[in-house]
């Protein structure tokens, strides 16, 4: 087997150019006054004359507290701020004892445009990322991993009356950004929320995957219309092409090879006959999966997983199916052991994205500063900067105006050779 890798780690390109530089990223403490001049780029929803607090520094502050895993409810974030006050005082970010109250905090989360918030920052983090990317010579021949997946705000709800609010997410794991956060009224209603996003996305060498919910006609010609792949699971919702693909193993067990990759053993059958109406247009494979990543668990059992993908590279394949649970073990699980979004108690579907959006940004710095610090993993990362995010930022966003890296980068890259 070829052991390089298909799919693209931005993360891990960022690392080996960062991580070694000779001279070390500085602290610059004016970092508020770019990242202010970033989130300017919201429009302020408030009727001139009648504004106390500016909106940039409101939402600079939101930043922060998110930063730490304290922002649950805006009567906690307030009473965050008014006992941090002079924390705050001294980044500039409220003056005196003008404190915004939760009611102020409320009406910010309930009005700004989440898209407008997402894309002030996200853009930023994504020309950073870009800049360093390309300096890897075999980039544009890599893969990138797109994942789509709900996840449940558990908070959202009340009792006998309104249901949890469910968040679809679309991940980019190659550069750790979640591209957009959608909040929905229920788990079936990803479907067409899903193929609605991806026709605004670029799909040229890129690879899309899902659960089995999203193993629909029309969600795969959506992909394949843009220009990418698809490999996505096979349950019971399409039994009919769970059956084929069934059957198809067991009549070619003697001839299909098992190949073992990263404690899973895999079966993949090329389609070499025209495709009858059961099976999903453009598919080129058909993959039989058999985990044992819990082999020392005492509820061990494997059972096989089915899949279908549109590619019939087989190294592509596995590392696809290796990694489409990234979004859920990886993503998901460090949005609700860090930054607490289960706890999260908002009902309003605007400050609910609002804050997947907070998260989201936060996530992502986080796994940038993990990799430029090369620290093993973003646990070590949150010990380091969770008492004191600004210190993150004093380093990482500076970094977000390309002048900035530029000079970074030629000062320090003199003598190195592309990786």
């Amino acid at each position: 087997m070829n052991n390089a890798t298909v799919i693209q780690d931005n993360m891990k390109i960022i690392s080996v150019v960062l991580a070694p530089l000779k001279n070390k990223i500085r602290s610059n403490k004016k970092f508020v006054d770019t990242l202010l001049h970033i989130l300017d780029g919201v429009t302020d929803f408030r009727k001139s004359g009648m504004i106390k607090y500016d909106l940039d520094k409101l939402l600079c502050i939101c930043l922060l507290i998110s930063m730490r895993g304290k922002f649950t409810s805006f009567y906690h974030a307030s009473m965050f701020i008014k006992i941090r006050a002079d924390y705050f005082r001294q980044l500039g970010l409220i003056e005196g004892n003008n404190i915004p109250s939760h009611d102020t905090l409320r009406r910010v989360f309930l009005n700004i445009d989440a898209n407008e918030l997402r894309d002030c920052l996200v853009n930023r983090i994504k020309g950073f990322i870009r800049k360093i990317v390309d300096r890897d010579s075999g980039s544009d021949e890599k893969v990138r991993l797109l994942s789509g997946d709900g996840k449940t705000f558990n908070g959202s709800g009340r009792k006998n009356s309104k249901r949890n609010v469910n968040v679809f997410n679309i991940l980019d794991p190659s550069s750790e950004l979640c591209l957009t956060s959608i909040p929905l009224d229920d788990k079936d209603s990803e479907i067409p929320t899903f193929q609605h996003a991806l026709k605004f996305f670029s799909l040229k060498n890129t690879m899309v995957t899902a659960d089995a919910l999203h193993c629909q006609r029309d969600t795969m010609s959506i992909i394949l219309e843009k220009g990418g792949l698809f490999t996505v699971t096979v349950k019971d919702n399409q039994s009919a092409l769970k059956e084929v693909i069934v059957k198809t193993f067991d009549n070619n067990k003697d001839t299909i090879k098992k190949i073992e990759f990263n404690d899973c053993d895999y079966y993949i059958f090329p389609i070499d006959y025209e495709l009858t109406e059961v099976e999903f247009s453009g598919t080129k494979s058909f993959i039989k999966m058999v985990s044992h990543k819990r082999k020392d668990q005492a509820d061990y059992n494997p059972e096989p997983q089915y899949f279908i993908s549109s590619s019939d590279n087989q190294q592509l394949i596995m590392e696809t199916i290796d990694n489409r649970w990234h979004i859920e073990s990886g993503y998901h699980w460090w949005k609700d052991d860090f930054l607490k979004e289960d706890e999260c108690t908002f009902m309003d579907k605007n400050a609910i994205k609002v804050m997947a959006t907070f998260n989201n940004i936060t996530y992502a710095l986080y796994r940038i500063a993990s990799a430029i610090f090369d620290d093993s993993c973003m646990a070590e990362t949150r010990i380091r900067y969770e008492e004191c995010p600004e210190k993150m930022l004093e380093k990482l966003i500076p970094l977000m105006e390309k002048q900035n890296l530029t000079m970074l980068l030629k000062q320090n890259m003199k003598g190195r050779k592309k990786s």
